[in-house]
């Protein structure tokens, strides 16, 4: 049988390049991947088109050379980013996301069939009011009236990718729209660039380096995460669900809720000498402080199975600091 093709945008990304070694793992799949920026696993690519989402010709030729049954539209400006240069943002984030989604209806009509495409949203959709907001969790249906410009983009692109799969175009054709409202995610093997949860990682990051690090969050913050093993589980598992067991097109997940000052005792146990400080910033609390504390995951539970192989002790000791 012929391999299949799929398409990855933002592949050099955290997420990209953990998919790209999953996928290339399994050796099923020919992964066409797009990209301002080659990724550093490019060898596991079928092929590499260096250019951005909003490049109409380029997106043209790939629609041209290529039959797709997946995409996994990765490509965005992060949280931090995003609130910097709002307009940059809306262009990659929204304009983009939408050409990606016309890319996926173009090859949902010349295959006659829905074309699966993955999209990743994030917590950053939720607004959070009080304190006593952050101790409830969070499900889909709640608090969705972010303030941030990412927060705003995502759940924008979430509704569109939606009404596409509902409703399909005036010629009937759809996509098969997924998508996961991701925590933070830690990596043990990636960098972050841009997030506003990239505390936790930078922290973990300090201490391999036998580094200090300054914290731009207070002690007390406390936001869902999960590690990466567990995002791209979360992915997969996702995608390969059969359509008629889901019900929603947008499921939370999540794994562990600590604070800041838990995360630091956590590293503490491996690596004794990690000293924190803090050097607060102002616009990023603020983003922390409207997030949810905790979230609520069972529906994805409940429609594909969903649940964390880690969590917040097994993460340190047998992903993030396994090999000390």
């Amino acid at each position: 049988m012929a391999k299949k093709f799929i398409l990855i945008t933002g592949a050099s990304g955290e997420i990209g390049e953990n998919l790209i070694n999953y996928f290339s793992s399994k050796g099923e799949k020919n992964i066409i991947a797009l990209d301002i920026n080659k990724p550093k696993n490019s060898n596991s690519i079928y092929k590499f088109y260096k250019g951005s989402i909003l490049d109409d010709q380029l997106l043209s030729k790939i629609n041209s050379l290529y039959v797709f049954d997946e995409i996994y539209h990765l490509a965005a400006i992060l949280s931090t980013k995003a609130e910097l240069n709002p307009k940059i943002a809306q262009e990659v984030n929204v304009e983009g996301s939408i050409k990606i989604f016309n890319l996926a209806l173009c090859q949902s009509k010349q295959q006659n069939k829905k074309i699966k495409i993955f999209f990743p949203s994030s917590i950053a959709v939720y607004n959070l009011k009080n304190n006593d907001e952050k101790k409830i969790p969070i499900s889909e249906n709640m608090l969705c009236n972010p303030h941030t410009v990412y927060g705003q983009n995502k759940l924008y692109c979430e509704n569109i990718g939606t009404a596409l799969d509902y409703y399909g175009n005036e010629n009937n054709i759809h996509i098969d729209f997924r998508c996961i409202r991701f925590p933070g995610i830690i990596s043990a093997n990636t960098t972050p660039s841009g997030g506003t949860s990239d505390y936790a990682p930078e922290m973990i990051k300090s201490a391999k380096q036998l580094k200090s690090y300054s914290c731009y969050v207070s002690n007390y913050c406390k936001i869902p995460f999960i590690v990466m093993p567990d995002a791209i589980d979360g992915i997969i598992k996702l995608m390969a669900c059969n359509k008629s067991k889901l019900i929603n097109n947008v499921y939370n997940i999540t794994s562990f809720s600590p604070t800041v000052s838990e995360f630091h005792n956590e590293i503490i146990l491996y690596y004794k000498n990690f000293i924190l400080t803090y050097n607060i910033n102002n616009q990023r609390q603020k983003i922390i402080d409207s997030w949810p504390g905790i979230l609520n995951d069972s529906i994805a539970n409940k429609q594909w199975g969903w649940k964390a192989k880690y969590n917040f002790k097994k993460s340190f000791s047998d992903y993030l600091f396994s090999k000390l």
